[in-house]
């Protein structure tokens, strides 16, 4: 097409045709523009399907983290509920009941290192904010992403592991105080050191009671706080769902 408007152009100059020459020269103009504008709209609907395919896969990969995180928070939800029940045994033997020694040493064992640590898998949220946040392109959806991972859980992850580990420590002390050790075999052919668990010691000493409330007071905040970290990410990965079913 250029070229036979070159050819039309070379021909009216030829003849002097000047008018009908500034006529073919505009519309050899407008066409390059116009196949400009339609390179340009080509290529930018070839990156924003590039964009969008980007957004998609990591939005993908946050989705899959909250569903593992989420497992694993539900599990230790387990593992608490569990503690608590060892709490109340303990207690109850603390009362004057009795139990079998196996099921004391458990019971005993599972409270004095008992305990849960909440790790966040932030590596997809964090690719993504490398990259830029804007690539998440529903605003809404980026703000609640953002909000979840920077405020909510962090402040839920600080609390429970640094109370934990307060706590942990709190108990180590206090068994420390209460039993004395001894020397066994262990599964490795080596030895370890074992506390000696009796009923008689469990019944007299008073620092048992500090002990039992130190391993049961922080149950129901973690377990409040790590409930309302898990609905926070089912809720964030179903908004995440929505996203990904508009394609």
């Amino acid at each position: 097409m250029i070229k036979f408007f070159r050819k039309i152009r070379q021909q009216l100059l030829a003849e002097n045709k000047f008018g009908k020459y500034l006529t073919y020269a505009i519309g050899e103009i407008v066409l390059v523009v116009i196949g400009i504008l339609i390179a340009l709209q080509i290529n930018n609907k070839n990156q924003e399907r590039i964009n969008r395919g980007y957004e998609l896969t990591m939005l993908r990969e946050i989705k899959e983290a909250l569903d593992k995180d989420i497992n694993n928070m539900e599990d230790g939800l387990k593992a608490l509920e569990d503690l608590k029940q060892s709490v109340i045994v303990l207690a109850t033997v603390r009362n004057g009941s009795t139990y079998p020694h196996d099921s004391l040493v458990y019971h005993f064992n599972n409270v004095s290192e008992g305990g849960i640590a909440v790790a966040i898998n932030y590596s997809p949220y964090e690719s993504i904010k490398s990259t830029g946040l804007d690539k998440i392109s529903n605003s809404e959806l980026r703000n609640n992403i953002t909000n979840l991972y920077e405020v909510k859980l962090k402040a839920v992850e600080f609390w429970v592991n640094e109370f934990i580990r307060r706590q942990l420590y709190k108990k180590n002390d206090l068994v420390a105080a209460i039993f004395e050790k001894e020397i066994v075999p262990d599964t490795t052919n080596g030895i370890k050191v074992e506390y000696i668990i009796n009923h008689e010691l469990i019944h007299t000493n008073d620092q048992f009671d500090d002990f039992l409330v130190v391993s049961g007071d922080y149950i129901p905040i973690a377990v409040r706080n790590i409930s309302y970290a898990i609905k926070e990410m089912k809720s964030q990965a179903k908004e995440i769902t929505s996203e990904l079913e508009k394609n």
